[in-house]
Protein backbone atom coordinates (compact mmCIF):
# COMPACT_ATOMS: atom_id res chain seq x y z
CA UNK A 1 0.00 0.00 0.00
CA UNK A 2 2.54 2.70 1.10
CA UNK A 3 4.41 1.43 -2.61
CA UNK A 4 0.82 2.38 -4.47
CA UNK A 5 0.87 5.41 -2.02
CA UNK A 6 4.43 6.52 -2.92
CA UNK A 7 3.77 5.75 -6.85
CA UNK A 8 0.51 8.18 -6.60
CA UNK A 9 2.26 10.59 -4.89
CA UNK A 10 5.26 10.82 -7.45
CA UNK A 11 3.14 11.00 -10.43
CA UNK A 12 0.96 14.00 -9.16
CA UNK A 13 4.08 15.52 -8.06
CA UNK A 14 5.38 15.16 -12.02
CA UNK A 15 2.39 16.08 -13.36
CA UNK A 16 2.05 19.40 -11.44
CA UNK A 17 5.85 20.04 -12.00
CA UNK A 18 4.54 19.64 -15.75
CA UNK A 19 1.62 21.70 -15.52
CA UNK A 20 3.53 25.14 -14.04
CA UNK A 21 6.15 23.54 -16.68
CA UNK A 22 3.67 24.42 -19.34
CA UNK A 23 2.51 27.86 -17.43
CA UNK A 24 6.26 29.29 -17.01
CA UNK A 25 6.98 30.06 -21.08
CA UNK A 26 9.37 32.95 -21.20
CA UNK A 27 7.89 36.40 -22.51
CA UNK A 28 10.68 37.05 -24.76
CA UNK A 29 10.20 33.33 -26.01
CA UNK A 30 6.80 34.52 -27.18
CA UNK A 31 8.18 37.68 -28.30
CA UNK A 32 10.69 35.89 -30.72
CA UNK A 33 8.48 33.55 -32.30
CA UNK A 34 5.46 36.14 -33.22
CA UNK A 35 8.75 38.38 -34.69
CA UNK A 36 9.54 35.35 -36.63
CA UNK A 37 6.29 34.85 -37.86
CA UNK A 38 5.56 38.25 -39.16
CA UNK A 39 8.85 38.49 -40.87
CA UNK A 40 7.50 36.45 -43.12
CA UNK A 41 5.58 39.40 -44.62
CA UNK A 42 7.03 42.17 -46.68
CA UNK A 43 4.12 44.34 -46.16
CA UNK A 44 4.78 44.29 -42.19
CA UNK A 45 8.71 45.56 -42.04
CA UNK A 46 7.54 48.89 -40.16
CA UNK A 47 6.16 46.30 -37.17
CA UNK A 48 6.70 45.68 -33.87
CA UNK A 49 6.01 43.13 -31.38
CA UNK A 50 6.11 43.43 -27.71
CA UNK A 51 5.33 40.81 -25.09
CA UNK A 52 5.01 40.67 -21.19
CA UNK A 53 2.93 38.85 -19.36
CA UNK A 54 1.41 36.81 -22.13
CA UNK A 55 0.25 40.05 -23.88
CA UNK A 56 1.43 40.63 -27.18
CA UNK A 57 1.26 44.90 -28.15
CA UNK A 58 1.72 45.39 -31.86
CA UNK A 59 3.06 49.05 -33.07
CA UNK A 60 4.20 50.08 -36.29
CA UNK A 61 2.50 50.81 -39.62
CA UNK A 62 1.18 49.13 -42.65
CA UNK A 63 -0.36 50.33 -45.93
CA UNK A 64 -3.64 48.81 -45.34
CA UNK A 65 -6.82 47.71 -43.15
CA UNK A 66 -6.36 44.07 -44.34
CA UNK A 67 -2.49 43.44 -43.15
CA UNK A 68 -3.40 44.59 -40.08
CA UNK A 69 -5.93 42.45 -39.06
CA UNK A 70 -3.01 39.72 -40.77
CA UNK A 71 -0.38 40.67 -38.24
CA UNK A 72 -3.07 40.40 -35.47
CA UNK A 73 -4.32 36.92 -36.41
CA UNK A 74 -1.14 35.53 -36.54
CA UNK A 75 -0.23 37.06 -33.62
CA UNK A 76 -2.68 35.72 -32.02
CA UNK A 77 -2.38 32.41 -32.94
CA UNK A 78 1.25 32.12 -31.09
CA UNK A 79 0.61 29.18 -28.59
CA UNK A 80 1.06 30.61 -24.87
CA UNK A 81 0.00 34.56 -25.89
CA UNK A 82 -3.43 35.42 -24.07
CA UNK A 83 -4.21 38.59 -25.78
CA UNK A 84 -3.20 41.38 -28.41
CA UNK A 85 -2.82 45.36 -27.79
CA UNK A 86 -3.17 46.23 -31.83
CA UNK A 87 -1.45 49.79 -32.04
CA UNK A 88 -0.35 49.30 -35.92
CA UNK A 89 -1.32 52.29 -37.55
CA UNK A 90 -2.86 51.85 -41.31
CA UNK A 91 -0.67 54.35 -43.55
CA UNK A 92 -1.67 54.52 -47.17
CA UNK A 93 1.40 54.82 -49.80
CA UNK A 94 1.58 58.20 -51.53
CA UNK A 95 -0.42 58.33 -54.62
CA UNK A 96 1.31 57.57 -57.62
CA UNK A 97 1.48 60.66 -59.86
CA UNK A 98 2.32 60.09 -63.82
CA UNK A 99 4.18 62.66 -64.93
CA UNK A 100 1.98 63.03 -68.66
CA UNK A 101 4.10 62.02 -71.86
CA UNK A 102 4.82 65.05 -73.82
CA UNK A 103 5.57 64.86 -76.48
CA UNK A 104 8.84 66.49 -78.25
CA UNK A 105 7.35 68.52 -81.33
CA UNK A 106 10.15 69.08 -83.82
CA UNK A 107 10.85 73.09 -84.99
CA UNK A 108 12.22 71.01 -88.14
CA UNK A 109 9.98 71.20 -91.54
CA UNK A 110 10.63 69.87 -94.78
CA UNK A 111 9.76 71.35 -97.98
CA UNK A 112 6.74 69.30 -99.28
CA UNK A 113 6.15 70.87 -102.52
CA UNK A 114 5.03 68.37 -105.02
CA UNK A 115 8.31 68.84 -107.65
CA UNK A 116 8.98 72.92 -107.67
CA UNK A 117 10.19 75.41 -105.25
CA UNK A 118 8.91 77.38 -102.57
CA UNK A 119 8.67 80.45 -102.40
CA UNK A 120 9.63 82.67 -98.73
CA UNK A 121 8.05 86.12 -98.36
CA UNK A 122 9.36 89.07 -96.16
CA UNK A 123 5.53 88.98 -94.68
CA UNK A 124 2.46 86.41 -94.82
CA UNK A 125 0.44 86.62 -98.11
CA UNK A 126 1.40 85.43 -101.89
CA UNK A 127 1.33 88.82 -102.93
CA UNK A 128 4.13 89.94 -100.22
CA UNK A 129 7.98 90.46 -101.59
CA UNK A 130 9.78 86.92 -102.32
CA UNK A 131 12.75 87.03 -100.54
CA UNK A 132 14.11 83.25 -100.79
CA UNK A 133 13.39 80.23 -102.63
CA UNK A 134 14.13 76.98 -101.43
CA UNK A 135 13.47 73.27 -103.30
CA UNK A 136 11.79 70.65 -102.77
CA UNK A 137 12.83 68.46 -100.08
CA UNK A 138 14.85 71.04 -98.22
CA UNK A 139 15.04 71.18 -94.62
CA UNK A 140 13.88 74.66 -92.56
CA UNK A 141 13.63 75.35 -88.98
CA UNK A 142 9.94 76.52 -88.02
CA UNK A 143 9.99 79.54 -85.85
CA UNK A 144 6.27 79.94 -85.16
CA UNK A 145 3.13 79.19 -86.73
CA UNK A 146 1.56 82.35 -87.54
CA UNK A 147 -1.50 80.89 -88.67
CA UNK A 148 -3.02 78.08 -90.27
CA UNK A 149 -1.58 78.81 -93.70
CA UNK A 150 1.23 81.05 -92.87
CA UNK A 151 4.25 79.78 -90.81
CA UNK A 152 7.89 81.64 -90.16
CA UNK A 153 10.51 79.81 -90.91
CA UNK A 154 14.60 79.96 -91.25
CA UNK A 155 16.69 78.26 -93.92
CA UNK A 156 19.99 76.61 -93.40
CA UNK A 157 21.56 79.89 -94.52
CA UNK A 158 19.92 82.05 -92.05
CA UNK A 159 17.20 84.05 -94.53
CA UNK A 160 13.94 84.05 -92.08
CA UNK A 161 10.55 84.47 -93.72
CA UNK A 162 6.96 83.50 -94.39
CA UNK A 163 6.03 80.33 -96.38
CA UNK A 164 3.16 78.68 -97.06
CA UNK A 165 2.17 75.96 -94.43
CA UNK A 166 0.63 73.23 -96.89
CA UNK A 167 3.54 73.07 -98.26
CA UNK A 168 5.74 71.90 -94.99
CA UNK A 169 5.72 69.00 -93.57
CA UNK A 170 6.90 69.12 -89.66
CA UNK A 171 9.03 66.25 -88.97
Amino acid sequence: MKKVRFLILTLIFFLSIGFVGCDNVKDSDLQDEAVQLIATNPKTSNVNVTVIDKVATLSGTVEDDATKNSVQSSVLGVDGINSIVNNIQVVPPPPKIEEPVVEEVSNQVKVATRKGKLNIHNRPGVQEHVIAVVEHGEMLTLVEKVSDDWWLIQTENGVEGYSYAPYLEQQ
